[in-house]
């Protein structure tokens, strides 16, 4: 028998690579004499190109110095592949993990950095550019980025406000005007942005009023940057004669997803899809005899474009079984087993609160995968 172990990571306690050596572990204690393949996955956020750089052969892992989202300076990673496709992740120049709690100043913060990895990669010849843009830490609606890629940004007196100034979010009320013309020398790059958000730009639903509180936001932060946003995508719309703000995903980073889709024409589609297709994930599950994914929370939220779901719709295509481990279960996880989950298991003791738990997810991952094997054994032997 064929065991695919494809996870995602366990927030705050382990990588998705982490995760599929302890199902592993847990697993060969019972049935060493399977074969096992790991494939560690991603979503698009915090985390996915460690989790592909296992499945990716003939690339260069290049480090750029860059500015982190409070300018401070940075080393960030990303891959450039042989045949000239670049993979970077927002995460690592620009994500919301890079700045201490205490620290998170959301009107203050930029993206300027994820827009040095964007011309670093091009300058070293990157054709096709998968951006992953999960896990920001801004609400600049992408000006910084941009700023990066040499647009200029001026004021209602026709001065530019980009001038000797790195731009946060704080900054975007300001704008009246811009000059994209040192875009054209992008025009030839095939940009893919792969997230597993598809908000829309504004309103309630929006970048600003769903995830700008937990980057630092006040009540009254969140109205000025709606109010900002809502004028400077009026202004970008009729400069650049389309309406974009409304499509899902423009609201992704902090508003990331329009500079993107509207300034550098890129394809928003799904993280977890976007990965599955770059690794290969299909042909791994159809030679498969068993797959076991899963990730730190599992609730009805993850039916909506989350990693698991995407291993689902595969294995469903193939009739193969799917065994799904969390970190944590919460009310309608029930839902997958329509999807086509065969059994989900829970490595969190409930009686413990998540502090005390985090130390020990991987001794009780290898031991919630230790049981599972042993249930497995007791069906093979019958």
């Amino acid at each position: 028998m064929k065991i695919l172990i494809a996870s995602d990571s366990f927030k705050n306690s382990l990588s998705s690579h982490n995760v599929a050596n302890a199902i592993e572990i847990g697993f060969k204690r019972v049935l060493d004499y399977f074969e096992y393949e790991k494939v560690p996955l991603a979503d698009g956020g915090e985390g996915t190109i460690d989790s592909l750089k296992d499945s990716i052969k003939n690339y260069e892992e290049i480090e750029v110095d860059v500015l982190n989202p409070l300018e401070e300076k940075i080393k960030a990673k990303y891959i450039l592949t042989d045949d000239n496709t670049a993979v970077i992740e927002m995460a690592k120049s620009t994500g919301i993990e890079l700045v201490k709690e205490e620290n998170r100043d959301i009107l203050n913060s930029t993206s300027f950095g994820f827009g040095q990895q964007i011309a670093d990669a091009v300058k070293k010849g990157a054709k096709d550019i998968i951006l992953t843009i999960g896990s920001s830490a801004t609400n600049d609606v992408g000006i910084g980025m941009l700023q990066a890629l040499g647009v200029k940004f001026y004021d209602e007196h026709n001065e530019e406000i980009s001038h000797k100034k790195i731009l946060t979010a704080k900054d975007i009320y300001k704008i009246e005007n811009f000059d994209i013309s040192s875009l054209k020398k992008f025009i030839d790059i095939n940009f893919v942005v792969a997230c597993d958000v598809d908000n829309p730009l504004t309103g309630k639903n929006g970048a600003t009023y769903t995830f700008a509180k937990q980057k630092g936001a006040s009540a009254d932060d969140i109205l000025f940057l709606e109010e900002s946003i809502l004028k400077y995508s009026n202004i970008c719309e009729k400069r650049l004669q389309q309406k974009v703000h409304n499509e899902k995903g423009t609201g992704a980073a902090g508003g990331v997803g329009f500079a993107l889709q509207a300034f550098l024409k890129a394809k928003s589609r799904s993280g977890i899809q976007t990965i599955i297709e770059f690794i290969n994930l299909e042909e791994k599950i159809a030679n498969s005899d068993l797959i076991i994914t899963g990730e730190g929370r599992v609730d009805e939220q993850t039916i909506y474009g989350k990693t698991i779901m995407g291993v689902l719709n595969i294995a469903k295509k193939y009739d193969k079984p799917v065994i799904i481990i969390a970190g944590g279960l919460d009310e309608g996880y029930e839902k997958l087993y329509s999807y086509g989950a065969s059994a989900i298991y829970d490595i969190t003791p409930i009686s413990k609160p998540l502090e005390e738990l985090l130390p020990h997810t991987e001794k009780n991952l290898i031991s919630t995968a230790y049981a599972i094997a042993n249930t497995l054994a007791i069906d093979i032997n019958k």
